[in-house]
Formats: structure tokens, C-alpha cells, sequence
């Protein structure tokens, strides 16, 4: 079966953007990577482009069955409660892509 990739932009403000850093690689992505068949997770800070948001997370899930469950589970709304009490309601945004080849 197909991959699937789920991305996740975030703007942070610079005052919070060392605890930002250290919290969503010391622990938001480990517990992600808790879910079963979450497969990989990178992180990415944007260095060139129009884009409005400096930080881009990648998800990869190792179906999009499992992905869609994963956006119903009670695990994606813990991780998102979570950000919103440390960071606030920062500007986001997400997507996802189902790989088509090869």
C-alpha cells in the first residue's frame, strides 16, 4: 500500500522559539511516533520561498488507512491540546499526500 505524508507548518514567535525547538524534538514527535504505523517523523525550518510559515514537520504513515484513523484518535487531539497550552494558537496549517509512485 501506499505512504502517506502529512505535513505540518507552524509559525512561532522568537521569544518561544528555542522551547518550541527543544519541546517538538525532545517530545511531540516521539509521542507521534508512538501511533502505530506512524513510520518517520524530520522537521524542516524554511531557508528560501514565499511561504508565510518557518517551520514544516513530515510525517510519513505507513498507509492512508492507518493515517485516517490517526486523524480520529484521541492520541492527534492530545497532541494538539498540547501545543495549544505551551505555544498558544500559533498560525498553522496541514496537509497530506498519499504517495502515487513509485
Amino acid at each position: 500500500m501506499a505512504t502517506v505524508l502529512f505535513v505540518v507548518k507552524a509559525t512561532i514567535s522568537k521569544d518561544q522559539e528555542a522551547a518550541f525547538n527543544r519541546w517538538y524534538n525532545e517530545e511531540h514527535c516521539p509521542q507521534l511516533l508512538q501511533y502505530k504505523g506512524a513510520v518517520s517523523a524530520r522537521r524542516y525550518r524554511a531557508i528560501l520561498g514565499e511561504d508565510k510559515y518557518q517551520y514544516m514537520a513530515l510525517y510519513e504513515f505507513q498507509d492512508e488507512p492507518t493515517f485516517r484513523r490517526f486523524l480520529e484518535s484521541t492520541q492527534l487531539k492530545d497532541l494538539k491540546t498540547e501545543y495549544d497550552a505551551k505555544f498558544g494558537a500559533s498560525e498553522r496549517a496541514r496537509a497530506a499526500y498519499v504517495q502515487v509512485w513509485p
